[in-house]
C-alpha cells in the first residue's frame, strides 16, 4: 500500500470512537465574545440592556430651541472670542512697546554717559600731550623751536576744546 498523502481526506471520528477530543463538548472560551456575554447574562439583564438605547434616543430628541438656548448661554460666539483675543493681543503689544521704550531710553542714556566719559578722557589725553609738547620742545633754547612747540600745543588745546564742546552739545 502506498504511503498516505497529506491533505488526503481522513475518516472523521464518530461519537462512539475512543478519541477524547472529539467527544468533549466545546468549551465556552471557544464561543464568540458576543455570544458569551449574552449567554452569561440573565434574561432580565438582557431586556434592560436592550432598553438603554431607547432611553438615549429620547434624550437626543430634545427640541432644537432648547439646545440652542443652552448653547448660547454657555458658549461665547466666535466674533466675541475673536474680539477678546484681539483686545488681549493689543494689550500685550502695548505693554511690550512700553517696555521697549523704557529699555531704549536706558540704552540711550547709557550711551550718552559713555560718550561723555569718552570725550572727557579724550580731552584729558590731548591736554596731556599739549602740556608735554610745551614742557619738552617748548623750553628749548632755540627760539623758533620753542615758538613752534608752543603754537602746536595751543593748536591742540583749541581743537580739543572745540571738538569736546561740540561733542558734549551733541550728546545733550
Amino acid at each position: 500500500m502506498p504511503p498516505a498523502r497529506r491533505g488526503a481526506s481522513r475518516p472523521k471520528p464518530t461519537a462512539s470512537s475512543s478519541s477524547s477530543t472529539s467527544a468533549t463538548p466545546k468549551s465556552p472560551a471557544r464561543k464568540p465574545a458576543a455570544k458569551r456575554a449574552t449567554a452569561a447574562k440573565p434574561a432580565a439583564a438582557r431586556t434592560a440592556a436592550a432598553k438603554k438605547p431607547a432611553a438615549r434616543s429620547t434624550a437626543a430628541k430634545k427640541p432644537a430651541a432648547t439646545k440652542a438656548a443652552a448653547g448660547k448661554s454657555s458658549r461665547p460666539t466666535a466674533a466675541k472670542v475673536a474680539k477678546d483675543a484681539q483686545a488681549a493681543a493689543e494689550e500685550r503689544f502695548d505693554a511690550a512697546a512700553a517696555r521697549l521704550r523704557k529699555l531704549n531710553e536706558r540704552i540711550i542714556e547709557a550711551g550718552r554717559e559713555a560718550g561723555d566719559t569718552t570725550l572727557s578722557n579724550y580731552e584729558k589725553a590731548l591736554k596731556a600731550i599739549a602740556s608735554g609738547i610745551e614742557r619738552g620742545p617748548g623750553k628749548s633754547d632755540i627760539e623758533w623751536v620753542s615758538n613752534l612747540a608752543t603754537a602746536n600745543a595751543k593748536f591742540i588745546r583749541d581743537v580739543t576744546q572745540s571738538i569736546v564742546s561740540h561733542g558734549h552739545d551733541l550728546l545733550k
